[in-house]
């Protein structure tokens, strides 16, 4: 006995077990996943409970990714951080939706030889028996041990018993592959014509679709049932839903009938679970749904409340006579010339020359922080003016009378400096009066 026959001990007793009671290859198959899923329940109403609360947690998850923005290590420690104080497990609604995959396995390997994993017979008792059974060139490979299975009957088993040893012989069974007049040790083929229509043959071309399309169904079951999907907006990736159809298209035309079995009958019963499931936590979908909206409520006023200390922040800004406008200065009327003069020559260096022109500035190193620029505060928008009306009215009226005043400057400003422009000619008139002189 190897290892893999010791591992999968448990599965081929529960499989011959059902197939000696109901002498039927397909309600066993039936039997057997409705044990297999028995055992996983607790595992897959702890990955739903798993699923809830990554939704609940799904708010607080983007409030991290705003916070850290671009900076993806950060995010990814803080992420870290939060599913370690929350215990959360990211993955844990991912894992056990592919163990019902991982089953087949065992179950093909059990299906492929029968007469090694159900009647624990040895590869030259096996042989034997072929023999016995009119099988001269038999090798063991293939699916030759699973046609070997459905040659066995009610008239040659005690032949077949005879082939083996006393000990092996009591293992020895007649199992019954015919299932509603399909033979379950045969291969569905996509040209189920090809050698004559019989309802073997096309019975055996609808299995693989009816466990396709049941997979589809049980899929879209399985979001109607879901509490959390009924009150949300979840987008249906279909790439992920046409996996599983796929899977158990390929497997049913390239594999013997039985596995089509045992996907139709795992497809039933995931929609049979849905719902028990969906009964069973409708308090934990009813209080996972109460928290989101309290979250969606907090984060709603933690953002009114970021505008609201902005827009103050901006206000007082401006009401202290830091407007964003910025306010024309008003020159002066005439030129200084004093400074260009040489000895009598009033316009010796030029009429523009300025002693202090390019003023000596202090050293900076280029390599140093950047010196921080102080950006003035935009004027306030209607947004901003409504918050500041509702929260502030008074710093609302003092920023508004502070706007008033710096247009009503600016406005002054720009009079005054067409002025100057007169009185900068006046003086150049003059200045040239005095050489005149």
């Amino acid at each position: 006995m190897d290892i893999w026959q010791i591992l999968m001990t448990p599965f081929s007793w529960i499989l011959k077990l059902f197939c000696q009671v109901f002498n039927s290859y397909g309600i066993a198959l039936f039997l057997f996943t409705i044990v297999i899923k028995i055992i996983l329940f607790p595992l897959n109403l702890k990955q739903k409970k798993s699923i809830i609360k990554m939704n609940v947690v799904n708010g607080q998850v983007q409030e991290i990714q705003k916070r850290c923005g671009n900076d993806k290590e950060r995010y990814n420690q803080e992420l870290q951080k939060f599913y370690a104080e929350n215990n959360v497990n990211p993955l844990g609604g991912c894992g056990w939706t592919f163990l019902p995959i991982v089953f087949l396995y065992p179950l093909y390997a059990i299906i492929r030889r029968p007469l090694k994993y159900m009647m624990w017979l040895t590869e030259d008792a096996v042989t034997a028996v072929a023999h016995a059974l009119g099988w001269a060139d038999f090798t063991i490979g293939g699916y030759n041990e699973l046609i070997l299975g459905s040659m066995m009957n009610a008239g040659n088993l005690e032949t077949a018993k005879a082939a083996v040893s006393t000990a092996a012989a009591s293992s020895v069974f007649v199992i019954n592959f015919d299932f509603f007049g399909i033979n379950l040790s045969e291969i569905p083929q996509l040209m189920f014509w090809k050698d004559g229509i019989s309802w073997n043959s096309v019975g055996l071309f609808l299995l693989p679709l009816i466990s396709a399309g049941l997979s589809i169904v049980s899929m879209l079951v399985s979001q109607k049932t879901n509490q959390m999907n009924k009150d949300q907006q979840v987008k249906t990736n279909w790439s992920l839903m046409l996996l599983s159809p796929l899977i158990s298209l390929w497997i049913g035309f390239a594999m013997p009938a039985g596995l089509c079995i045992y996907w139709i009958a795992n497809s039933i019963l995931i929609m049979v679970q849905e719902v028990i499931c969906g009964k069973m936590l409708r308090k934990d979908y009813e209080a996972a749904q109460k928290e989101m909206e309290e979250q969606a409520k907090k984060a709603k006023e933690a953002e009114k409340e970021r505008r609201r200390k902005a827009a103050e922040k901006k206000a007082a800004a401006i009401a202290a006579g830091k407007s964003g406008k910025k306010q024309p200065q008003a020159k002066k009327k005439g030129m200084d010339v004093s400074a260009s003069r040489e000895g009598l020559r009033t316009y010796a260096r030029g009429r523009a020359y300025d002693p202090n022109r390019y003023p000596i500035t202090p050293y900076r190193d280029p390599n140093g922080p950047a010196k921080p620029v102080e950006e003035e505060p935009k004027a306030l928008t209607e947004e901003e003016k409504e918050i500041l009306a509702e929260s502030n009215p008074e710093l609302a009226t003092q920023a508004a009378a502070a706007e008033q005043a710096a247009e009503k400057a600016a406005i002054e400003s720009g009079a005054v400096e067409s002025d100057d422009s007169a009185g900068e000619e006046d003086g150049y008139e003059e200045a040239y009066a005095d050489d005149e002189e």
